[in-house]
């Protein structure tokens, strides 16, 4: 599949789903994973939240590498992303902008939302992968 259809086909796939599997490594290396919320803009960043107090954020302070899976609900066909990247804290005045582009674009429940030590991270995905089994086939991509 060519990039730019596969990203497009990725990017709107994630569009149409908001919540995903967030993988992270604690402090002895053994994974650990989590629900989270998240949206993602035009370059496929994406952004989620999480409060300073959960260790999600002492994980991802320390080593701020992740794995996401975003799957489709229905038992078939199989359609998922995965991607991997390196999560980064954004700053005050960019978590302003992007909770209130993440509220837009996410109508789900913020059970954070309003805690003083809410925060907002960006990933760049620097692997994705495109599972796709409409065909009757698995097919594999990634960028």
């Amino acid at each position: 599949m060519e990039t730019e259809v596969l990203k497009k086909t990725i990017r709107d796939f994630l569009n149409a789903h908001r919540k995903g599997v967030f993988a992270t490594v604690d402090e002895e290396g053994n994974p650990h994973t989590s629900l989270m919320l998240y949206v993602i803009d035009d370059e496929l960043n994406l952004y989620f939240g999480t409060r300073k107090a959960f260790r999600k954020y002492a994980q991802l302070s320390a080593h701020p590498s992740i794995s996401v899976s975003v799957i489709e609900e229905a038992l078939d066909p199989l359609r998922a992303v995965d991607f991997h990247g390196k999560a980064v804290e954004l700053t005050p005045d960019e978590k302003l902008v992007w909770f209130e582009y993440f509220k837009s674009k996410n109508p789900s429940k913020y059970y954070v939302e309003g805690a003083d030590d809410y925060v907002m991270f960006r990933v760049h995905p620097t692997f994705m992968r495109w599972l796709d089994a409409t065909s009757g086939e698995l097919t594999i991509n990634q960028v």
